[in-house]
């Protein structure tokens, strides 16, 4: 009885070459959305994060130093009022933090910077209200509002800024108080300007939308 041996032919080398043609373009088109979606979801949890710690701090604080409308109000560009805030309200309430004279990745004005041990800051400067930038990488860049820094406010009462909230928020300071912006306004500042992306968050529970307009 004569065996018949089958012979399996193997990939040629231009099958081959396709094959890996086609890998490296299908890599090329889904690896930069799998990196901007891996972005997001950090970006995410920070700024959850750094709204809960921050609410919280003001809480504990609230208690050892009584009504938060007799807090601290000082001069906008003024160092010493930024530094004894953060000294004074926030500081001691989160640990492993430590304050920076300046500090600010986005603006020139006098700011006092807290930074945390995730490598994240926020820089502050004090007012009737509080305008708050949280910096989710520090120091690295691109240093762009809507992209790696947000913008928040902080009334010391309810109604400031035409905002019944006495929490850190999303900065909006209406002129008008039955003024809020269209869905679409808030995406055109978010593009042009950055300060609104931190509320087209908001909107969203603080996840990134589809329609979100900048890249991470």
């Amino acid at each position: 009885m004569i065996k018949r041996w089958s012979i399996k032919e193997g990939f040629t080398l231009a099958e081959v070459l396709i094959t890996i043609g086609v890998i490296g373009i299908v890599s090329a088109l889904t690896l930069p959305n799998v990196i901007q979606n891996t972005k997001k979801n950090e970006a995410t949890a920070k700024i959850k994060k750094f709204i809960s710690v921050i609410n919280q701090a003001l809480i504990r604080a609230e208690l050892d130093y009584g009504n938060r409308e007799d807090w601290i109000k000082g001069e906008m560009n003024n160092y010493d009022s930024s530094i004894e805030f953060l000294n004074t309200y926030i500081k001691p309430y989160i640990t492993n933090s430590k304050i920076e004279k300046g500090g600010a990745t986005i603006t020139t004005e006098r700011t006092a910077t807290l930074k945390f041990s995730d490598g994240s800051q926020m820089s502050i400067k004090v007012g009737t209200c509080y305008d708050i930038f949280y910096d989710i990488n520090g120091k690295k860049g691109p240093n762009e509002r809507g992209r790696d820094v947000f913008q928040f406010i902080l009334c010391r009462k309810s109604g400031e800024c035409n905002v019944n909230s006495n929490q850190v928020r999303p900065y909006y300071c209406p002129a008008n108080a039955n003024k809020y912006p269209t869905h679409q306004e808030i995406i055109d500042n978010c593009i042009n300007e950055g300060v609104y992306c931190t509320l087209l968050l908001q909107e969203n529970q603080y996840e990134f939308p589809k329609d979100y307009p900048k890249r991470l």
